[in-house]
C-alpha cells in the first residue's frame, strides 16, 4: 500500500533535523577559545571606552594659565572671629633660576626627578622604577611624578585621586614641556613649593633657615631645602624634629652622590655636622613671630586629625577656620615678649625660656599660644616652647597620685596620708624642711608634700595595679615615664614629660566634669570648591565626675587657701590650679583653670644658666596676668558645680554611696600603763604612763597633750598640769589615798578637738603625822620628829609603792581588772604601724632601677 503524502513529508522533515543536530555537535568550539574571544572583545571595548574617556579628560583639561603657574596659593588662616591671622606667618619671594645656585638645582633634580632634562613631561621609567627605588633606598627616595607633573598638579588641578585628574596631569605635563623650557619649568617649581616655617619658594626658605639668599647655599644646606617639600612640617629644621630633618637630608645627599654631584668625602663630611649647626635662622617680624607657632600647629593637625596629604594642603588655597582669639593672642605675645607684665624683679631673665597655652575648658580649642619669650632669638636653638615636652614636676600629682585613688578606691578628700621619711638616704624628700606626720589628702595636695604623694601612688599601685594609674593619665593625654614597658615610681613626683598644651587640656578635663577633649585649634576647613569638613575631634569621658570635682575642690585651696603654694594671691572668681617644680628648679610650672579657660605656663633655664634665674615663680605671675586678661575680655566664669555624686562632711568631700571611713576618725584612745614612783621623805615623785602616739597620728590627730588631775584624800581636786610628754612630776601627797586622772587631748581637722576617756591610778601615803603646811602654827612651836621611813620597795614591784605609800591602777593598766578609767579600745601599743612605712624599701629599689631612663635619676631629689 502506497504511503500517504503526509507520511512521506514527515519522514523528509525528520532526517534533516537529525543531520543538523549532528552537525552542530561536530563544529562546537573549545571553551578556552570562547574565553579568549570574550576577552578580546572586552579589550576592544575597553580601548574604545578608555580612548573616549581620555579624549574627554584632555578636552576638559584646564588651559595652561601662566599666572597660575607663577602664583602660589598658600593656606588661609582665619581667627575665631573670621579675621585673617596677619598673613599667618607666611612669606614668599620670587627668584630667577639664574639666582638659584647650581648645587640647589642639582639637589632638587636628584631627589625629585633625576631624568628631568631627558623626558618630555612623563617619565615612564620613573613610574616603574619608583617602587624599586623606595624599597632599596628608603621610602621617599624617589616619587612617581616628574617635576613637570608636580608643577601642573599644584597649579591647575584639584587634589582628588580620580583617574580623570591623573590623565589631565599627564596631558598638561606634556603640553607644558612643549611651551616652556626646562629652566622655566624648574624656576616655577622651585618658587611654588612650600618649605615649612611659613616659607613659600626656595628663596624665602633659604633666608628663613640660613639667613642667606639661595644663590649662596652650599650642598649641605641645599640637601635640607630639597628634602622639605615632601613633608614640610615634619622635616622643618626649626619647628619640626631635627632627627627627621637629618633622615631626609641623608636621602638627598645619597641621591646627589649617586648622580655624581658630590663626592663620597663630601657626603661623609656633611653627615658629621649636626643639623643645629647647619641652620642659622634669620630674624622675624613681630607679626611673623606671633603666628609662626599657629601655622605649624595647623599643618600638624591637618595631617594627623584630618588625614590630608601634602598635596591636599599646600598650594591649593585651603581655608582654615581656627579657634584663635586674634586680639588676646597678639596681646599675650606682645606683652610677654616685650616684658610688659608685672613679674618678680620686673624683667624676664635672658637665660630663662617660657611657653604657655590658653584653651577653652569645655571644648579643648586653643585660644592663644606663647611659643617663646624672645621673638627674635634667631639662633639654632629656637623652639616652640608651648609644644615641647618637659618634666612636669608636681603638676603630675593630681593625675598620678590622688586622682587614681579617688577614681578606683573612692578616697575622700579627708583620706589620711603620712608624711614621714622613707628608709635609705636616696628616698624622696620634701621641698620643705622635715616631715609633718599624718594629715589629709587635701592638706598634702595643697602644700605639695612629696612623701605622702609617693605613698598614695604606691597604695593605688599595690591595690589596683599600675594599669590603674597608667590608664588614668593616658585618658587625659599624658604619657607616663617608663622603664621598659613598666611605668616608674618617679612618675609620682613628676618625671613624666608633657607640653603646656597637653597639661592645659588635662586640667581642663577636671574643670569639665571629667570630659577630656584633645587640644586643637582647627574648627573646620574649606576647600577651593566650597566643600567643608568640620573638626573630627570629640570629647570623651576620661574620669568620673566625682573624681574631677573632688580634685578641683582641693586644687582651689592651692590658689586661695592659707596653705596654698600659689604666690600671687586669690582671684575674685573660682580658680583651681597646681604648681610644679623639678630638680634644682630647672623647670617651673603653673597650670590652672576656671569653668571657661585652662592655662598652662612653663618656664625653664637654658643649659648652663645660673640657678638663681629661676628662683622667682615667673610661671605663676604669667598665669595670673593671662587669666586676668582673658577673664576681663570674656567675662567672669561660673563656679565649679558639685555633682550629685559628691557629698560633703564639714570641709571634706566623699563619693555618694560610700562609707567615708577617712571622715570618721577613731575615738582618741586613753593612756595606758600608768604608774607612780614617789619618794615620801623627799615628798616628790613622778607619774608615768604609756601612749601610742604614732597610731593616733596615723588616724589624723595632731597636737597631742595630756592633762593630769589629782583627787586628794580630803576630797579636794586640783590640776597637776598639762604636758606633751608621758610623765609628769608630782609632790605634796597627803596621808591617805590620792587618785590621779590622765586625759589625752588632740585635734582632728575633721571633728575638731577630742578628749580620750580618763585613765586613773591611785597612790596611798601612810605617815604618823602629816608634814607641816603653810597654814599651821608658827615655826617657833616644836614639831614632833618625823618617823623613820620603812625600807623602800623597788619601783618595779607591782604595788608601785615607795616608802610607806602604795598605788593602785584603777583603769586596768596593771592586771586589767575593772576601774572607772577602763576603756574598750585595744591597747594602743599593740596597733600595727601605718602601712605606708612598709613600702620604703620598694621605693628605694625602684629608684635605683630608674637611673637608666632619661631623667629618671632625679626622682629622689627635693621636688615641689
Amino acid at each position: 500500500m502506497e504511503r500517504s503524502r503526509m507520511a512521506r513529508r514527515q519522514d523528509t522533515t525528520k532526517k534533516p533535523k537529525q543531520q543538523t543536530k549532528k552537525s552542530k555537535q561536530q563544529t562546537k568550539k573549545p571553551m578556552w577559545r570562547r574565553i579568549l574571544l570574550i576577552i578580546g572583545l572586552l579589550l576592544i571595548v575597553g580601548v574604545v571606552v578608555g580612548g573616549a574617556y581620555t579624549a574627554y579628560a584632555i578636552a576638559t583639561a584646564p588651559p595652561l594659565d601662566e599666572e597660575k603657574l607663577v602664583d602660589t596659593y598658600p593656606i588661609q588662616l582665619l581667627s575665631a572671629e573670621g579675621e585673617p591671622l596677619e598673613e599667618s606667618g607666611q612669606i614668599r619671594e620670587y627668584v630667577s633660576i639664574d639666582d638659584i645656585s647650581e648645587v640647589m638645582q642639582q639637589a632638587v633634580i636628584s631627589i625629585e626627578d633625576r631624568r628631568f632634562y631627558e623626558h618630555n613631561g612623563i617619565d615612564l621609567r620613573r613610574i616603574g622604577g619608583a617602587v624599586l627605588a623606595n624599597v632599596t633606598d628608603g621610602f621617599g627616595s624617589e616619587g612617581g611624578s616628574t617635576i613637570t607633573q608636580q608643577l601642573v598638579k599644584q597649579s591647575f588641578l584639584s587634589t582628588d585621586k580620580k583617574l580623570k585628574r591623573k590623565l589631565q596631569e599627564q596631558w598638561l605635563a606634556v603640553k607644558l614641556e612643549r611651551e616652556y623650557t626646562k629652566e622655566q619649568i624648574l624656576e616655577m617649581y622651585l618658587n611654588k613649593n612650600y618649605y615649612g616655617s611659613g616659607a613659600w619658594g626656595v628663596q624665602a626658605a633659604s633666608k628663613t633657615y640660613f639667613n642667606k639668599p639661595v644663590s649662596e647655599v652650599n650642598y649641605q644646606e641645599a640637601a635640607i631645602l630639597a628634602g622639605l617639600p615632601q613633608r614640610p612640617s615634619a622635616y622643618d629644621p626649626i619647628a619640626g624634629d631635627q632627627e627627621l630633618t637629618r633622615y631626609r637630608q641623608e636621602q638627598v645627599l645619597s641621591a646627589m652622590k649617586r648622580d655624581g654631584h658630590i663626592t663620597e668625602q663630601q657626603y661623609n663630611e656633611a653627615l658629621d655636622v649636626e643639623i643645629a649647626d647647619v641652620i642659622s635662622p634669620g630674624a622675624q617680624t613681630e607679626e611673623e613671630s606671633y603666628t609662626r607657632s599657629i601655622y605649624a600647629r595647623v599643618q600638624a593637625e591637618l595631617e594627623e586629625d584630618y588625614g590630608l596629604e601634602q598635596s591636599d594642603i599646600y598650594g591649593t588655597g585651603l581655608k582654615v577656620y581656627t579657634s584663635i582669639n586674634k586680639e588676646l593672642h597678639a596681646k599675650f605675645n606682645k606683652d610677654i615678649k616685650t616684658d610688659n607684665v608685672n613679674i618678680p624683679n620686673g624683667e624676664f631673665p635672658e637665660d630663662l625660656r617660657m611657653g604657655a597655652t590658653v584653651l577653652n575648658t569645655k571644648t579643648g580649642e586653643i585660644v592663644a599660644v606663647i611659643d617663646s619669650q624672645q621673638p627674635k632669638q634667631g639662633d639654632k636653638n629656637y623652639r616652640d616652647y608651648s609644644r615641647e615636652k618637659r618634666q612636669i614636676g608636681s603638676t603630675a600629682k593630681p593625675f598620678f597620685d590622688y586622682g587614681p585613688g579617688i577614681e578606683n578606691a573612692q578616697w575622700s578628700t579627708g583620706k589620711i596620708l603620712m608624711d614621714a621619711p622613707f628608709e635609705g638616704e636616696d628616698g624622696p624628700k620634701n621641698y620643705y624642711e622635715g616631715y609633718r606626720g599624718p594629715n589629709t589628702m587635701r592638706y598634702y595636695l595643697t602644700i605639695s608634700g612629696n612623701t605622702p604623694a609617693v605613698r598614695a601612688f604606691q597604695e593605688v599601685q599595690d591595690e589596683f595595679g599600675p594599669e590603674a594609674i597608667e590608664s588614668f593619665v593616658e585618658n587625659v593625654g599624658i604619657e607616663p615615664a617608663r622603664s621598659g614597658d613598666e611605668i616608674v615610681l618617679s612618675n609620682s613626683l613628676g618625671t613624666a614629660e608633657a607640653s603646656t598644651t597637653q597639661m592645659a587640656a588635662a586640667y581642663a578635663a577636671l574643670g569639665n566634669n571629667g570630659m577630656y577633649t584633645k587640644p586643637h585649634l582647627i574648627q573646620k576647613i574649606e576647600f577651593n570648591d566650597g566643600s567643608t569638613i568640620n573638626s573630627p575631634i570629640k570629647a570623651k569621658q576620661a574620669m568620673e565626675d566625682y573624681t574631677a570635682y573632688m580634685l578641683t575642690d582641693m586644687l582651689r585651696d592651692v590658689v586661695s587657701g592659707s596653705n596654698g603654694t600659689y604666690e600671687p594671691g586669690a582671684f575674685p572668681w573660682d580658680v583651681a590650679g597646681k604648681t610644679g617644680t623639678t630638680n634644682d628648679e630647672k623647670d617651673k610650672w603653673f597650670t590652672g583653670y576656671t569653668t571657661d579657660y585652662a592655662i598652662s605656663v612653663w618656664t625653664g633655664r637654658v643649659s648652663g644658666a645660673d640657678e638663681k634665674v629661676s628662683k622667682p615663680n615667673h610661671a605663676q605671675y604669667y598665669f595670673e596676668y593671662m587669666m586676668q586678661q582673658v577673664t576681663n575680655a570674656t567675662g567672669s566664669p561660673d563656679r565649679f558645680q558639685q555633682p550629685d555624686s559628691v557629698l560633703s562632711l564639714g570641709n571634706e568631700l566623699y563619693v555618694k554611696g560610700t562609707k567615708p571611713k577617712d571622715l570618721e576618725p577613731k575615738n582618741l584612745p586613753a593612756p595606758t600603763g600608768a604608774s607612780i614612783n614617789y619618794d615620801i621623805p623627799a615628798d616628790s615623785g613622778t607619774l608615768t604612763w604609756s601612749y601610742n602616739r604614732q597610731a593616733v597620728e596615723a588616724d589624723g590627730y595632731q597636737g597631742l597633750s595630756f592633762t593630769v588631775t589629782e583627787k586628794r584624800p580630803d576630797g579636794s581636786e586640783r590640776v597637776v598640769g598639762t604636758t606633751e610628754d608621758t610623765s609628769i612630776a608630782i609632790s605634796g601627797l597627803q596621808n591617805g589615798t590620792t587618785t590621779f586622772t590622765i586625759v589625752a587631748t588632740a585635734s582632728n581637722q575633721l571633728v575638731g578637738e577630742q578628749q580620750s576617756s580618763p585613765a586613773q591610778t591611785q597612790y596611798t601615803v601612810e605617815r604618823s603625822q602629816e608634814p607641816a603646811e603653810e597654814e599651821e602654827e608658827p615655826a617657833t612651836e616644836e614639831t614632833p620628829p618625823e618617823e623613820e621611813p620603812t625600807e623602800e620597795t623597788p619601783p618595779n614591784e607591782t604595788d608601785n609603792n615607795n616608802g610607806n605609800g602604795n598605788s593602785e591602777n584603777e583603769n586596768g593598766n596593771g592586771n586589767n581588772e575593772g576601774g572607772e578609767g577602763e576603756t574598750t579600745e585595744e591597747p594602743a601599743t599593740e596597733e600595727t604601724p601605718p602601712a605606708e612605712e612598709e613600702s620604703s624599701t620598694e621605693l628605694e629599689s625602684q629608684s635605683n632601677s630608674d637611673t637608666s631612663e632619661s631623667n629618671q635619676d632625679r626622682e629622689n631629689d627635693n621636688r615641689e
